[in-house]
């Protein structure tokens, strides 16, 4: 025997310890976040994952029960496991194929265990599943995830990959044995090799998947000082540094940049007369609205209370204007409802462009900021020309 049967009960417990350990951390992330989804479906998976671990080293329970409870665990735990990094990655599987899935996995394994006369297919069927299920995690992760080339996200799928070479080495004993290929399987030492490699690749995805959390979490950390909370759009301190950059690739391609300061009229008499909540709707409509008619290359920031400056490269004053009167039109025109109370609001809008000022930031805000204050004065939801004046 490879390992004495209380260092193997005693590295199982530890390993099982130290997961339950990291899934409360990741639980507790969970409570104090409401930013990260997909943590509480993996820490379902890690309950999952260690009752198949315990069911199958349970060697006084006759192997049919173990093969059915421990494959239905196991793979349920895989499968939970891709299920929350497509959550976390924020790339959610419809609930539909996940029940549809669900459901022809526990048809074929009923079916296995009432036709097969021994247990051998169906270790054959949930080593397959698991081997499938582990390889695609494993791909999503190094291929196709959103942030494939993180290191995190290459750690956690390279364990990934080893936890496939696992099932991949039992399902080859499995075929490679055709007169007693479960007695292989049966004996403890190659059963505590499994296991522990299972277990010791369980706790290096469980690190990389933390791994994982944590960089989201300086992202997110990251995204917030530069982002208005309200609306999600940028602050006025991340507005004025990507105006930096816009106005260096402006100089260097010579190319006109634009500015729209658009300010949201009689805002203040919406807040008094309907409430801030309200008033937070109108804000965050009008936001999404003018996110909606940018282009990807355009700024969108909110620069004061009910203020928004957009600063669009490679563009003229005329294409500016379109622009404004679009979001102008449409904003006019869109009822803001919050429980039974609705509201049409409009805006008022300066456009200015680069040929005439130069690409400094300050000159063009305060070019636009007079031609804002022209729009007010000539009655509000408008748009006026910096040139026109």
């Amino acid at each position: 025997m490879m390992f004495a049967w209380l260092e193997f009960r005693t590295m199982l417990f530890m390993s099982g310890l130290l997961a339950v350990a990291l899934s409360i951390l990741l639980l507790t992330i969970n409570s104090r976040t409401v930013m990260l989804n997909g943590l509480k479906e993996w820490v379902y998976a890690n309950l999952l994952i260690g009752g198949a671990i315990i069911t199958f080293t349970q060697v006084m329970v006759p192997l049919d029960i173990r093969t059915f409870i421990g494959g239905l665990l196991i793979v349920s735990g895989l499968a939970l496991y891709f299920i929350s990094i497509r959550i976390f990655d924020q790339r959610p599987i419809e609930r539909r194929y996940i029940q549809s899935a669900f459901l022809i996995f526990i048809v074929l394994k009923i079916t296995i265990a009432v036709l097969s006369k021994s247990e051998y297919a169906s270790v054959v069927f949930n080593t397959a599943i698991c081997m499938i299920l582990t390889a695609v995690i494993a791909l999503y992760l190094l291929k196709y995830s959103s942030q494939k080339r993180s290191p995190e996200y290459r750690f956690t799928g390279v364990f990934f990959v080893i936890f496939t070479g696992i099932t991949l080495w039992r399902f080859y004993i499995l075929c490679a044995d055709t007169v007693s290929p479960l007695a292989h399987l049966t004996e403890w030492t190659l059963n505590e090799v499994t296991f522990l490699g299972c277990m010791l690749s369980v706790l290096a995805i469980n690190f990389g998947f933390i791994a994982m959390v944590n960089v989201r979490l300086a992202e997110l950390l990251a995204y917030s000082a530069g982002h208005d909370w309200l609306t999600g759009v940028m602050n006025r301190g991340n507005l004025e540094k990507g105006a930096e950059l816009l106005t260096l690739k402006s100089f260097k391609s010579k190319q006109t940049q634009a500015m729209l300061l658009m300010d949201l009229d009689h805002f203040k008499e919406v807040n008094d007369t309907y409430g801030h909540l309200l008033g937070d709707k109108v804000i965050q409509t009008f936001a999404q609205l003018a996110k909606d008619n940018m282009r990807d290359i355009d700024l969108l920031g909110r620069y004061g209370g009910e203020e928004f400056c957009i600063l669009i490269p490679n563009a003229s004053e005329k294409e500016a204007l379109m622009l404004a009167e679009r979001i102008r039109q449409k904003y006019e025109n869109m009822p803001i409802m919050l429980n039974d109370q609705s509201v049409n609001c409009t805006v008022s809008a300066g456009v200015c462009d680069s040929s005439q000022l130069g690409s400094d930031f300050k000159s063009m805000f305060s070019a636009a900021d007079k031609a804002l204050y022209a729009a007010k004065k000539a009655g509000r939801n408008k748009v006026v020309l910096y040139s026109s004046l």
